[in-house]
């Protein structure tokens, strides 16, 4: 099982009614193939499914009828979102164009923060999931924003931030980070592995709460340091407090530990009666969840109960295989661009899943007409 792809229409380009069956699309945005003889021709979406095959199936430009003359099907996605565009052009591209479909989609994978294994772990910034990572963070929107974060956690601690693999001797050369105190110095031996190591999980329980558990104890601290009359170990308490912010504020709030990226897009769908619920666990997008908007009268059950049972229900056996990575760039173009449709709702565990805000937000939806994904 792959990535969600619904089943496509498929029109016959000799049959007499081609024309007609055209019309049905209106103004939908979608996805199309143009096949001949079952070898696919041609892959490419656009906002209107129906104006973009009227161009190159019966314009009378000489270079649209030689094309039509070329093919005898067409297969068609409409969507009703462009999350949903999305995924379809990214599962369509992995089918026909194997070897070059990241290409064709020019699709970049997501910059993230990766926590090393060896055994004197550094940080590092990365858009490859290696296995040399023991946790990886992200996505974030670019690369400048994944250094910049770095940058700024690497200031708050002492680790190291050169990329050899270490031998620790005694009259190891060092570097500028050691001799101006940033850096614990292992390669020197100036500390022992544990030392190194508890320094390293100080880093790790940093960027697990993007340093809301270290600000709430250097509040509570400062606090005391207050009220018992320690002003000057107070003041040093706030401006580390104050350097703790200015890090935490340069990662962006959706950024995520990769194993327990988990959440959901709310979107439109085709039909104006339903939304589409996007799961996504742990780095892969789930099969989408169609929530109906009209009830059943005889079995009436609240909205919060309906997505409750629908949520848990699909991802009771979440899909945990495929290619993470791309999976999670489909999802920063989506959600980090200017043109992004839909909401998303994010989760550590079900149960804090804010299920106020996605009623809140479905409830906005399905005060409004018929979708419309025209630009």
């Amino acid at each position: 099982m792959g990535v969600y792809i619904s089943e496509p229409i498929r029109l016959r380009r000799l049959s007499e009614d081609f024309e007609c069956q055209l019309s049905r699309f209106g103004h939908v945005a979608g996805v199309y193939v143009l096949r001949s003889r079952g070898t696919p021709l041609h892959l490419s979406w656009s906002t209107n499914l129906e104006r973009r095959l009227r161009r190159l199936l019966l314009s009378s430009y000489r270079g649209s009828i030689s094309l039509g003359e070329k093919l005898d099907e067409v297969e068609c996605w409409p969507c009703g979102s462009k999350l949903e565009l999305q995924l379809s052009l990214y599962t369509l591209a992995r089918r026909i164009y194997p070897e070059k479909y990241l290409k064709f989609l020019k699709l970049r994978l997501p910059w993230c923060i990766g926590l090393t294994s060896d055994p004197f772990p550094r940080l590092e910034t990365t858009n490859r999931l290696h296995n040399k990572f023991r946790r990886i963070w992200g996505p974030f929107p670019s690369r400048a924003a994944a250094q910049q974060y770095q940058d700024e956690v690497l200031g708050l601690f002492q680790i190291r931030r050169c990329t050899e693999m270490l031998a620790p001797r005694r009259d190891h050369p060092g570097c500028i980070y050691g001799e101006m105190s940033q850096c614990l110095r292992p390669c020197q031996e100036a500390v022992s592995r544990e030392e190194y190591s508890a320094e390293v999980s100080r880093v790790h329980d940093f960027l697990h709460s993007n340093g809301r558990t270290a600000l709430a104890l250097l509040t509570s601290a400062r606090d005391r340091a207050c009220d018992e009359a320690e002003f000057e170990q107070a003041a040093q308490m706030h401006k580390r407090i104050e350097r703790l912010k200015a890090a935490a504020g340069e990662r962006d709030p959706v950024v995520d530990d990769l194993d327990q990226f988990h959440g959901l897009a709310l979107t439109r769908s085709l039909n104006e009666n339903s939304l589409f619920l996007w799961p996504m666990f742990g780095g892969f997008w789930q099969e989408p969840v169609s929530l109906a908007l009209s009830g059943n009268q005889s079995e009436p059950k609240s909205l919060d109960t309906q997505l409750r049972e629908l949520v848990s229900e699909r991802l009771r056996t979440p899909r945990q295989e495929g290619n993470r990575a791309e999976e999670l760039a489909v999802f920063a173009r989506w959600f980090f661009s200017s043109w992004r449709d839909g909401e998303w709702f994010p989760f550590t565990t079900l149960a804090n899943l804010s299920y106020r805000r996605l009623i809140r937000e479905v409830s906005k939806l399905a005060h409004h007409s018929c979708p419309s994904t025209r630009n």
